[in-house]
C-alpha cells in the first residue's frame, strides 16, 4: 500500500466520525487514493451523500493535512493503524464493515495470541460481575488479551480480573483515546492501558455521542478469536457484538442465567440458538487458551535462536530474531520478538535499511542469508 492510501484511509475515519456514515463499504471499486483528491461533487456522482455529509467532506478535505495529524499523535505516543499497513488486525479486517483506521494507545494483540471479547451489562447482577471477573482472572492467567467497551458492569468486572492476573487487557471506545468515558473508571483506564492497549476509531478529542457505542461492538468483535456474552437482556449491545463476530466468523459463547430473568433473556437465547454454554470456567479457559506442553524447544524456537551479528542495538536484535528465513508477517514477528509493536516497525525499518531483511510481495519479513 502507498502513503496516499495511508493518507486516504486516515480521511475517511475522520470524515465517518463527522458524519457517521460508512464509506469504505461504499466506495466501490473507486481507487481509494483518490477520494481526499475528490470534490463532494465528484464523489456524490459515483457514492450517494446526503447533503450534510458532502459539506463535511468539502470541509475536512480544505483542512486535511495527514503529516500534521500523524506528527501530534506521535507527539503523543499514539499510533494510527490503517487498512493500508500490515499489522492493521487481521481479525478486524474480517468484518463486514471494517473502521478505515484505528487510534491505539498501546499494544494491539497480536493474531497469535488468543484474545477474548467479554461483554454484557452496565447493570449486571451480582452473580454476573462475579463471572465475568472470574473469566476474565483465569483468561489473564493463561496470558490471553481480554477485549472489552472499559463501560460499567461486566466489561469493567472482565477487565479488573484480567488485570488482577496480570495479563493484557484491550478497551475498545466510543470515544476519542483521550476522554474518559466513565469518568469513575479513569483509573481502570490507565491500568489498561499501561497493561495492553485503549483503542478507538475516533480521533482525539470526539465525544460519547450514543451512535458511537453500537459501531463500536464490532471492533470489540474484530480484534478477537471468541466473544462471550456474561449477562445481557433481549436488546443489549453485547448482542451486537456477538453477531459481528459471527459475521467475521467468531466463535460465540454465553453464561447461562436463570431462566426467565429479563436481564438474562439476551443471553440465554444466544445458548438456545447455538452459542457455546459456558458452565465450567477452567473447561472454557482450556478451550480458548489452551496451556502450551511443557516440552522441549520446537524446531521454530530452536531457529529463531541462532545468533544476530553483534553489535546490533537490542531492539533491532530482537526483532531480528523473530524474522524467519520464511516470510514472516508482522504479527508473528511481534509474538515472537516480545516488542511492542510501534518499537518493532522502527527496528524493521532500520533493518531493511541495513539489508537484514527484506519484504516480499505481500509485505512479509524475510531475513536474508548471512543476516
Amino acid at each position: 500500500m502507498t502513503g496516499r492510501e495511508r493518507s486516504a484511509y486516515l480521511f475517511l475515519s475522520l470524515l465517518q466520525a463527522r458524519t457517521g456514515t460508512s464509506f469504505v463499504a461504499r466506495i466501490g471499486d473507486i481507487p481509494v487514493a483518490e477520494i481526499p483528491e475528490m470534490s463532494a461533487a465528484e464523489l456524490g456522482h459515483r457514492v450517494r451523500m446526503t447533503e450534510r455529509a458532502a459539506r463535511a467532506f468539502d470541509d475536512l478535505r480544505r483542512d486535511f493535512d495527514p503529516t500534521a495529524i500523524i506528527d501530534g499523535l506521535e507527539q503523543r505516543g499514539i499510533s494510527a493503524v490503517t487498512l493500508a499497513d500490515p499489522e492493521y488486525p487481521e481479525r478486524l479486517g474480517a468484518v463486514p464493515d471494517p473502521p478505515p483506521a484505528l487510534f491505539v494507545d498501546g499494544e494491539l494483540p497480536a493474531s497469535s495470541y488468543p484474545a477474548v471479547a467479554l461483554v454484557g451489562s452496565r447493570k449486571a447482577s451480582v452473580s454476573g460481575l462475579d463471572a465475568a471477573r472470574s473469566l476474565g482472572r483465569a483468561l489473564g492467567e493463561r496470558g490471553a488479551y481480554v477485549v472489552s467497551g472499559l463501560a460499567l458492569g461486566v466489561d469493567a468486572a472482565a477487565h479488573e480480573g484480567a488485570l488482577e492476573a496480570g495479563g493484557p487487557a484491550v478497551g475498545v471506545l466510543g470515544c476519542g483515546i483521550d476522554v474518559v468515558y466513565p469518568r469513575s473508571n479513569r483509573r481502570l483506564f490507565e491500568r489498561v492501558r499501561e497493561n495492553g492497549a485503549v483503542v478507538s476509531e475516533y480521533h482525539l478529542g470526539e465525544a460519547p455521542l450514543a451512535w458511537r457505542f453500537p459501531a463500536r461492538n464490532r471492533i470489540i468483535a474484530g480484534l478477537c478469536d471468541t466473544v462471550v456474552v456474561v449477562e445481557a437482556a433481549e436488546k443489549s449491545g453485547a448482542l451486537i457484538t456477538a453477531r459481528h463476530a459471527l459475521d467475521a466468523g467468531g466463535d460465540v459463547w454465553a453464561v447461562p442465567g436463570p431462566p426467565g430473568l429479563p436481564e438474562c433473556r439476551g443471553s440465554n437465547k444466544l445458548i438456545a440458538d447455538g452459542a457455546g454454554c459456558i458452565w465450567d470456567v477452567p473447561e472454557f479457559v482450556e478451550s480458548v487458551a489452551p496451556e502450551p506442553p511443557e516440552t522441549a524447544s520446537t524446531d521454530e524456537e530452536t531457529s529463531l535462536s541462532v545468533s544476530v551479528p553483534a553489535g546490533l542495538p537490542e531492539g533491532e536484535a530482537a526483532a531480528l530474531a523473530g524474522v524467519g528465513f520464511e516470510p514472516t508477517g508482522v504479527d508473528a514477528v511481534a509474538g515472537r520478538s516480545g516488542l511492542r509493536m510501534q518499537e518493532l516497525l522502527s527496528a524493521l525499518a532500520l533493518l531493511e535499511l541495513k539489508g537484514y531483511v527484506h519484504r516480499d510481495g505481500s509485505g512479509a519479513f524475510v531475513r536474508r542469508a548471512g543476516g
